[in-house]
């Protein structure tokens, strides 16, 4: 048999189709047979030597919807030593920064069904909660440099963890434009509550572009979006 030169090409399609069954359907509705046929022209064998059983491929499918997510709040490079804390903070939610991670979260989640995948959703929780990540350091940062005011620092990492990776974006709840438009204004308002005084520099439009019609299908995009 000729060895597969690109195994990891490969591995990129059963992930693929894998993703689209798993949250679309949900882990219980979908059986390896669902995956294989979804592969169109990959063996049962080929499957099975990447994946040993369905629950290791929902893992590769769940860390890699996870990282999508984590990637929407994700710190780059782009900061500089002088910047505080809270500019460091605002940067993340201005339209160009937040665009692009909305776009690439977008056609990941496309077809989730939150209410077939509470497996998922319950790994993306615990992993939030017991993760201690750079927002810690940051926050402290902030009460340093005299930008935040924030009482408890690591409660508070975790409330914005939580908030920003699930509760703030359209995929594991989803929306009209009103409705997004209002939970950005309510995630500002919670912010600056908590001693991160945020302000809302077009977020929220670009989060209402991502929103669905009052009939709940079809996205439409915001006027901003149409006048540019």
């Amino acid at each position: 048999m000729a060895r597969n030169a690109h195994p990891e090409l490969t591995q990129e399609r059963i992930i693929k189709a894998a993703t689209e069954l798993f949250t679309s359907r949900g882990y219980d509705k979908t059986s390896m047979q669902d995956i294989i046929d979804a592969t169109a022209g990959l063996s049962k064998g080929a499957v099975y030597h990447h994946f040993r059983s369905k629950e290791d491929l929902f893992d590769a499918v769940a860390n890699r919807l996870m990282k999508t997510m984590s990637e929407a709040t994700d710190k780059t490079q782009t900061q500089t030593e002088q910047d505080t804390a809270l500019e460091q903070l605002q940067s993340l939610f201005s339209p160009e920064r937040a665009r692009k991670r909305l776009e690439a979260a977008d056609l990941m989640f496309s077809k989730f069904n939150p209410k077939a995948n509470p497996k998922m959703i319950g790994m993306e929780f615990i992993a939030l909660v017991d993760e201690r990540d750079d927002f810690v350091d940051l926050f402290n940062q902030g009460n340093q440099d005299g930008s935040l005011h924030v009482d408890h620092v690591e409660q508070t990492a975790e409330i914005f963890r939580l908030l920003t990776n699930m509760w703030l974006l359209p995929f594991f709840r989803r929306g009209t434009q009103t409705e997004l438009r209002t939970r950005a204004a309510c995630f500002f308002s919670i912010m600056r509550g908590l001693g991160i005084p945020l302000q809302d520099q077009g977020f929220s439009d670009l989060l209402a572009s991502f929103g669905t019609n009052a009939k709940g299908n079809n996205k439409e995009k915001t006027e901003s979006e149409g006048s540019r």
